[in-house]
């Protein structure tokens, strides 16, 4: 039909899924990375809104990512080196989940939660989870994310406790004190 695939045997789509032949749409494992179930059913209802004229919004920074290995692994968003490639001035707050009452009842003490934020605004652009739980515990950073929220939200935030949420309170106080000291008022 015309299609061409690459070396590794995928199609190229644009960012309604289309492939070189607009009137054909890909979607999941034939189109690469990520190749989960999660982000392909979600770019399959895009590439079917799009299809028949309803189109939908998708912003694939929001689609999370999980391995479902021991430990779990998941992200959200941007990684360091995208930052860095884009010359976003950002700033990293880190907490382990050894430092967590709830990682400490779990006896994880490897886990831990990165975040990703731009250093002026603190808005959040990534997060990184590693451990146990780590694929559900990435959506409170999707959500925050989804609404353009900053750090902000998890110091003002009250957690369950012991709950593995508050490592986004402790990552996020972690990434504020990292930062120049300006912003000590709004403490």
């Amino acid at each position: 039909i015309g299609l061409q695939p690459d070396a590794r045997g995928r199609l190229t789509v644009n960012e309604h899924f289309q492939t070189t032949l607009p009137h054909i749409y890909a979607a999941g494992d034939v189109i690469g990375f990520p190749a989960l179930a999660s982000t392909s059913m979600q770019q399959g209802r895009h590439a079917a809104s799009h299809a028949f004229g309803h189109p939908d919004r998708i912003d694939t920074a929001l689609l999370p990512y999980g391995i479902y290995a021991i430990p779990e692994i998941s992200m959200v968003g941007r990684n360091e080196e995208e930052l860095k490639q884009a010359d976003v001035p950002y700033g990293v707050g880190i907490a382990h989940y050894k430092e967590i009452a709830r990682g400490q009842l779990i006896g994880d003490e490897a886990g831990m939660v990165k975040l990703l934020f731009h250093r002026h605004t603190r808005h959040l652009l990534g997060v990184h989870a590693i451990g146990e739980g780590a694929t559900e515990l990435i959506h409170i950073g999707q959500a925050v994310m989804a609404f353009h929220g900053k750090i902000d939200y998890f110091i003002d935030t009250v957690f369950n406790y012991p709950t593995l949420a508050e490592c986004y309170k402790v990552a996020a106080l972690d990434g504020m004190n990292r930062l120049p000291r300006p912003w000590i008022p709004y403490l």
